[in-house]
């Protein structure tokens, strides 16, 4: 889809490592951690470290903005706002979101066994919801050109390769996952395999769309 957006300077927000930045032409990554923004200059990839939220750049510096896999850490209404203003007028702006109903499976699994162990639900963290996500955008007069919903997943062999692939798609771990307790990480275990699956299921709902700034 990106590829029949016809531009002459882009963004990533939320580059993280710069994959989908390095097959952009003209393009700088934005990233909160100067972990991956070092990962970025060591490819070769333009980047600044910086908040999504306060970008720092004048205000109609692009004509096209990508963000895959990172508006879920933001807050989405600032960092709506700002990516709609450093964008020229009829610019565009392709999301990449995974929204509630996303990690579902280990969501219940997690709160099953801190019900069952703590007598109460963990605080996890939240995914936005569609309508959240669409409500900012036409707040911030973009106007919505295509818009899908899809699901993902993947099944991996262990408990603990899921929790560190969820913690590797961002720079921040939102969930508070700290270091787990011997019994509940047993029981999470138990709880968290799906036998149909033969493994642990990840999944993601995913929501794409293609703005244009008003």
């Amino acid at each position: 889809m990106i590829s029949n957006i016809s531009y002459t300077k882009a963004i990533d927000i939320g580059a993280g490592s710069g994959e989908l930045a390095s097959k952009l032409k003209n393009c700088i990554g934005v990233d909160i951690s100067p972990q991956m923004c070092k990962c970025m200059e060591e490819k070769g990839i333009k980047c600044v470290c910086a908040d999504a939220e306060k970008l720092p750049f004048p205000d109609e510096t692009f004509d096209l903005a990508v963000s895959n896999f990172a508006f879920q850490w933001m807050n989405i209404k600032k960092a709506m706002k700002e990516s709609h203003r450093i964008l020229k007028q009829n610019g565009s702006f392709a999301l990449s979101i995974p929204i509630e109903g996303s990690l579902s499976e280990l969501f219940s699994a997690w709160q099953k066994v801190s019900i069952s162990l703590n007598g109460k639900e963990d605080k996890l963290f939240r995914f936005p919801s569609y309508n959240t996500v669409i409500l900012y955008a036409k707040r911030h007069d973009f106007r919505i050109r295509y818009k899908q919903i899809k699901s993902e997943k993947i099944i991996l062999p262990s408990a603990s390769e899921a929790l560190n692939y969820i913690n590797k798609i961002g720079a921040r771990n939102p969930y508070g996952f700290k270091k787990i307790r011997k019994q509940f990480y047993k029981e999470f275990c138990k709880e968290f395999f799906h036998t149909e699956d033969k493994g642990y299921p990840i999944s993601y709902k995913v929501l794409t769309v293609i703005l244009e700034k008003a």
